[in-house]
């Protein structure tokens, strides 16, 4: 039974698969008959195409060939008109460019440029396609006229804009540090006409820089001697200012102003002069007062003022005025800058710089110069202004960044040479003060008190210290003081070493002059001469704070002039020598005097009478400015003399020596000191 149903069931299926077998078989002979109509079909499409390509391609080069002669066309008549715009430019332009250019406003500028720059187009064109046409001619005439209109009007825009700086105007930018006023320089009016005259300005100068014709000699020709003038103006005003701001001479100032602005201005001014006045007269006076306890009287002013005191003021001053000068150059340097920015190429702005600023640079140069052989002059005959070329030499390093800003992209070498020129005079100076210390002629003051040589050297001492940061590299530059300074412990401060250095050969060299001088002296005076100058230079080089400098070349220099003053009061003492001889008994006097011991009694009181009252004379009229040593010098003077005087006195003044004793006993030992108390109060 299940055999059968399983036959039944697999012929099932097999007659199941005939039928789609012959499904499929039906399928593919419809399908192999639509493939065929449909080759049929695109066959017939193909053909119809290659009918439709055969008649079509002719037409499209037809349309190509049209479409290039349509462009030819085109190109030929834009290049005809092109063409056509060279040959009447020259017609065109002719009345304006011979017009000439007109600066009022930067459009009317710009159309004259754009007229400018056609003819130059048409140049361009002529010279590479016809040279020979009669129409180029034309355009140069005119192109050359234009040119040269453009820079007149360029030079007469320039020269109506070009003003120097005024000197109230540059003061304020060195005494305030404003520097918003530098562009006055070159516009004026209002701000709105200033900004419209730059503009055309730098449009023009622009235009003729790229055609080839930078304004140099034009900029050159305005700006220099506006520099110049600006700086010569700033330079007279200065010195009238200064003169009339000073303490020196209180007079009414020179360049009075109507306008409230300019007296609030010259007020400001005069407040900076008047500080630096007042601190130049003190440097003056400072040492006299300090050495004697004495204030100077009222100053006379400068015209009056003969004295040396009177004229290290002027140095100072020529110093004070030259360094306003060098800031002055600082100022217009950068202000030029500014001015000539955007006017000329910056390949032409370094050269154009500097040929603007150098006659500027040469006034500086003569300004230094005078102050450096004004300083050279006072180390001649060893006055203080030998210090003020350093002073000018430090206020030019302080200046040497801001005015090589000022002056880029042109080189500094003029600046550097006015510094080089300085420190050299100043090197100089300082040698030619040491070197004149001996063979300074002025004797010593009749009363022996301190040598103007004395006052003078530490003053100078005093004002170099202020320098040292200058004066250092500049002496390290001389093999000797190198070779001295290498000789030396390291210090930490090499500056100061080296100012050690030259302040022990100042010391030397005036120890020397000194002891010289103090021969003209008796020997009680010749050692009060040294005392009083060695206490003073001692007590000096403590008080300004030089001892501690000195110290780092002489280690025992405090030591050493202790040591000379020590001696200097053994040879004061020394000089009572010979009145002590008179009361010094050859043996002790008998009881019943002999008429040579009575003779000899009266000798030693007439010979003692004598010389004490010749020594009280004289020792009366002797200085010792310093009240301490005074008084130490009399307490000595009693210890030396009383004691003597006094067993003398009281050994023979009681004898019968004499039938007149009140003719040869003159003096008690009370009166002698009262005397000795009374010594050195005259000068004093």
């Amino acid at each position: 039974m299940y055999a059968v149903e399983k036959k039944f069931e697999i012929e099932m299926k097999l007659r199941k698969e005939i039928m789609n077998i012959q499904e499929l078989k039906s399928a593919a002979n419809r399908s192999t008959t639509l493939a065929n109509d449909v080759c049929n079909v695109l066959g017939a499409c193909e053909q119809r195409l290659q009918q439709l390509e055969t008649a079509v391609l002719p037409l499209y080069g037809d349309t190509a060939r049209l479409q290039l002669v349509h462009q030819n066309m085109e190109r030929t008549a834009k290049a005809l008109d092109h063409v056509i715009n060279y040959y009447m430019v020259s017609r065109e332009l002719a009345d304006l460019i011979q017009a000439g250019p007109h600066t009022t406003t930067t459009e009317t500028l710009n159309i004259y440029l754009e007229a400018l720059d056609k003819l130059a187009d048409a140049q361009t064109y002529f010279n590479k396609n016809n040279p020979q046409s009669v129409e180029l001619e034309n355009i140069n005439q005119l192109y050359n006229t234009g040119v040269s209109k453009l820079e007149s009007a360029f030079e007469e825009l320039l020269n109506r804009n070009t003003r120097p700086l005024s000197p109230t105007a540059i003061m304020d930018m060195i005494a305030l540090e404003e520097d918003s006023s530098v562009e006055s320089v070159s516009v004026g009016g209002s701000s709105s006409s200033c900004s419209v005259q730059g503009e055309a300005l730098r449009a023009a100068a622009g235009w003729l820089s790229a055609a080839g014709r930078a304004p140099v000699a034009a900029l050159m020709a305005a700006r220099a001697p506006a520099a110049k003038a600006a700086l010569a103006a700033f330079r007279d005003y200065l010195r009238e200012s200064s003169v009339a701001a000073s303490p020196l001479m209180r007079a009414k100032n020179l360049l009075n102003r109507s306008d409230s602005t300019s007296q609030r201005r010259t007020s400001k001014i005069q407040k900076v002069l008047e500080k630096r006045a007042n601190k130049i007269m003190m440097k003056a006076s400072q040492t006299l007062e300090q050495s004697t306890g004495l204030a100077i009287g009222p100053r006379k002013s400068i015209a009056e003022y003969g004295d040396e005191s009177g004229s290290e003021a002027l140095d100072e001053w020529e110093a004070e005025v030259a360094g306003s000068v060098a800031s002055a150059v600082a100022r217009l340097a950068r202000a030029e800058q500014r001015a000539l920015l955007g006017l000329v190429p910056l390949a032409a702005l370094p050269a154009l710089l500097n040929a603007v600023l150098a006659d500027c640079f040469a006034l500086l140069a003569a300004d230094v110069e005078r102050v450096c052989g004004r300083s050279r002059r006072a180390a001649h005959r060893c006055g203080g202004g030998a210090a003020a070329c350093w002073a000018l030499y430090c206020r030019l390093l302080r200046l040497q960044p801001d005015l090589e800003r000022a002056l880029a992209p042109a080189s500094p070498a003029p600046f550097h040479a006015i510094l080089h020129t300085c420190q050299t005079n100043g090197v100089r100076a300082l040698e030619e003060w040491v070197g004149r210390i001996r063979a300074e002629g002025a004797s010593g003051a009749v009363d022996g008190t301190v040598h103007q040589l004395a006052l003078a050297a530490l003053a100078h001492c005093q004002a170099l210290a202020q320098y040292m940061h200058a004066i250092g590299p500049a002496l390290l530059g001389e093999p000797a003081y190198q070779r001295a300074v290498s000789q030396l412990p390291a210090a930490r401060d090499r500056n100061a070493a080296v100012l050690a250095v030259y302040m022990r050969k100042v010391l030397a060299q005036l120890n020397f002059a000194l002891r010289n001088k103090s021969e003209q002296y008796s020997d009680a005076l010749k050692a009060i001469f040294l005392l009083n100058n060695t206490l003073y230079l001692l007590q000096g080089l403590q008080r300004t704070g030089l001892l501690e400098i000195l110290c780092l070349a002489e280690p025992d220099c405090e030591a050493n002039y202790r040591d000379m003053l020590q001696e200097h009061k053994s040879a004061y003492l020394q000089s009572w020598n010979k009145l002590l001889s008179y009361v010094q008994l050859d043996e002790p006097l008998p009881a019943k005097l002999r008429d040579r011991d009575r003779q000899m009694l009266k000798d030693k009181f007439s010979c003692f009478n004598r010389e004490w009252e010749e020594c009280t004379r004289l020792q009366r009229g002797y200085s010792v400015p310093d009240a301490e040593l005074r008084e130490a010098l009399k307490r000595d003077n009693k210890q030396a003399l009383l004691p003597p005087y006094t067993a003398f006195y009281d050994a023979a003044a009681a004898l019968p020596f004499s039938k007149n004793p009140d003719k040869y006993v003159k003096y008690t030992p009370l009166q002698i000191a009262t005397q000795l108390d009374g010594y050195f109060d005259e000068a004093a």
